[in-house]
């Protein structure tokens, strides 16, 4: 059995429509059962014309069926015409799959500035729409990348009672990832039967516990979406909030998103470590997010890791420039793969034979303990290289 399964009652496909000149451009998920949905998106001012549409879509509190992606194009920064083209996608969607407008969400994703070329869209519908299936979920994956190197793809198994509930998340993004919200789209599906509140809090606090947690260039996208259908063909007992089943569901829905999350870092664009920042010992838990931000936003601290040279002296420094109130400078205590760097206000002068192991893996952990208190939080980020520069100083052209 393949590792990543869809939900009862979910389809998917993916197809190339045009709008890239070559690789999969256009995707879709239907669900045959009506769905509850729940979405977070970016907090960038200037906002994407199918983001607007889907917000007005959710609010209406309807039932949603289906989601149609595009890649290639972010339909973004094109005047009044974008959210015309957004909802002439999805009135194509509905008349090929026989769904009301609110019944149909619409995302999109890609260079920022060009007309969303809508016929290419409704001319590759009938086939797309033809070839759903539960099987096709690689497909879908691959039709929403753009400058992504790998699909991006987990699932989650777990049983309510007697009834097995599944989550699957597929996701793409590679560049501009930055918290409020990390740049990306992101489609989780489950099958689980459970009531609208607790599935928006759900999306709330993976939203804080995950997607907010990770950054690749500090760029933060005009597109960044995350939405989350439940169809409740698991048939399982409705899940609410304060409930056992709720925490439940909340676990498997995390681990699903921080594994999503650790495969975008891991395809960052010209990534080549994944880097795993711990805080501990905050007095505020405020405090502990801004310090791990402060790290992971460090562009000599993702060189430093590029370049395999343990300088812990730009993690200090960016220790005391996250101007977090519970920071004591002689209360810090720096780790790198491990091994301490920094204790007392001082180097530590650790053997040369340690330090020549740090950065030297593909996954590096960095360990600030600030011995303020009891609060903690993490990042996710990767390294800068030379690649990155050469990804997008010609993405447009």
């Amino acid at each position: 059995m393949s590792r990543y399964v869809l939900p009862k009652g979910f389809l998917v496909n993916g197809t190339h429509c045009g709008i890239k000149r070559f690789n999969k451009d256009l995707g879709i998920i239907y669900s045959e059962s009506p769905c509850k949905a729940a979405g977070v998106f970016t907090k960038n001012k200037v906002k994407a014309a199918p983001l607007l549409v889907s917000k007005e879509i959710l609010s209406s509190g309807e039932p949603v069926h289906a989601v149609i992606v595009n890649s290639g194009n972010a339909n973004c920064c094109t005047g009044r015409v974008g959210s015309k083209d957004a909802k002439k996608t999805i009135n194509a969607v509905c008349q090929s799959l026989g769904l009301k407008f609110n019944n149909v969400l619409v995302s999109s994703t890609g260079v920022i500035g060009k007309r969303l070329p809508v016929d290419l869209i409704t001319a590759s519908l009938p086939k797309l729409v033809k070839r759903l299936s539960e099987k096709a979920v690689m497909s879908f994956a691959k039709a929403i990348l753009t400058t992504d190197k790998k699909r991006k793809v987990e699932t989650a198994r777990f049983f309510i009672g007697s009834k097995e509930v599944i989550i699957t998340g597929v996701c793409k993004g590679a560049g501009m990832i930055h918290p409020n919200m990390a740049t990306m789209l992101c489609f989780i599906m489950t099958d689980a039967n459970i009531d609208k509140d607790a599935l928006k809090l759900a999306l709330r606090r993976v939203t804080d516990d995950a997607f907010n947690n990770i950054a690749i260039d500090n760029d933060m996208s005009t597109n960044d979406t995350v939405l989350l259908l439940a169809n409740g063909q698991a048939d399982n007992k409705t899940i609410k909030k304060g409930t056992k089943e709720f925490e439940l569901f909340s676990k498997s829905l995390e681990k699903v998103s921080l594994e999503l999350c650790r495969e975008i870092i891991r395809d960052g664009e010209g990534a080549t470590k994944l880097i795993n920042i711990r805080v501990k010992g905050a007095k505020t838990e405020k405090d502990a997010k801004k310090v791990a931000r402060t790290i992971g936003d460090s562009m000599l601290v993702k060189t430093s890791v590029h370049g395999g040279d343990p300088n812990w002296g730009r993690i200090a420094a960016s220790v005391g420039s996250s101007m977090a109130e519970g920071v004591r400078y002689k209360l810090i205590e720096i780790y790198l793969d491990g091994v301490c760097m920094f204790k007392n206000g001082k180097f530590t002068n650790p053997a040369a034979s340690r330090v020549s192991r740090v950065y030297k893996r593909s996954t590096v952990d960095i360990l600030v303990n600030l011995n303020a208190g009891t609060k903690s939080a993490f990042m996710y980020t990767c390294d800068l290289s030379k690649r990155y520069v050469e990804i997008n100083a010609h993405y447009m052209t």
